[in-house]
């Protein structure tokens, strides 16, 4: 049952994307969000004490109350490599004990939640993961999707920079290897904010400023 169980879930996921393994402690997935988070259900966890290591049974896990326990599950591109077929595709479970950490990453990080084309990185930080030695504890890092040009021109009305939601996350993000775009020359377009302007890649500031640079006399087309 547990095998035709996963083969289900295989298939499900996409048939043939390899899912990450916390194998070690201090272990990081890290990579791109490649297609839409799906959420699923969990099942519980048995110790193989021969093995020496969890494995999933078919029973479902639940919450003290009954509800059925549910984990997050993304498709991940990652520069993780074990042979010359490995594409670095990931599946990552983001299951109840993942799920605190990610969700202060996000809010740290001034977004709303997840989505598509953003960074993750989730890092297996301590706790043994046995059955006598503590659960594993995780720490995450997340980034937005580069920005779309049409939401640049923000509020005028905007206070400084300070008060920007993005301004906590670079220390933890940073130590995972999640890290905002350096900032380049092309200089930010009066009425746009900075932030998102530094966060653009280069050929797309240039099309936007030369978009912008029409002569004076020319009169707008609206």
């Amino acid at each position: 049952m547990s095998n035709q169980l996963d083969e289900a879930n295989d298939l499900l996921m996409g048939g043939g994307v390899r899912a990450f393994q916390f194998n070690q402690l201090g272990d990081i997935c890290r990579g791109r969000i490649t297609a839409d988070p799906k959420v699923e259900d969990c099942f519980k966890m048995k110790w193989d004490a021969v093995k020496k290591r969890w494995e999933r049974t078919d029973e479902l896990d639940t919450w003290p109350n009954g509800q059925v326990k549910r984990q997050i599950v993304l498709t991940v591109q990652t520069d993780e490599r074990v042979d010359a077929d490995d594409d670095g595709m990931r599946t990552l479970f983001i299951h109840s004990r993942i799920q605190p950490a990610l969700r202060d990453a996000i809010k740290a990080a001034g977004a709303k939640g997840l989505a598509v084309g953003g960074t993750i990185a989730v890092q297996w930080a301590s706790g043994a993961g046995t059955q006598d030695g503590g659960p594993k504890e995780y720490r995450c890092g997340y980034q937005s999707p580069t920005v779309d040009p049409g939401s640049l021109l923000g509020d005028q009305a905007q206070t400084a920079p300070a008060t920007q939601p993005a301004a906590a996350a670079p220390s933890a993000a940073a130590s995972l290897g999640v890290t905002q775009p350096a900032a380049v020359a092309i200089p930010c377009p009066p009425g746009m904010d900075l932030e998102k302007w530094a966060a653009l890649p280069e050929t797309q500031q240039r099309a936007i400023s030369a978009a912008m640079a029409q002569p004076a006399n020319q009169t707008p087309p609206f």
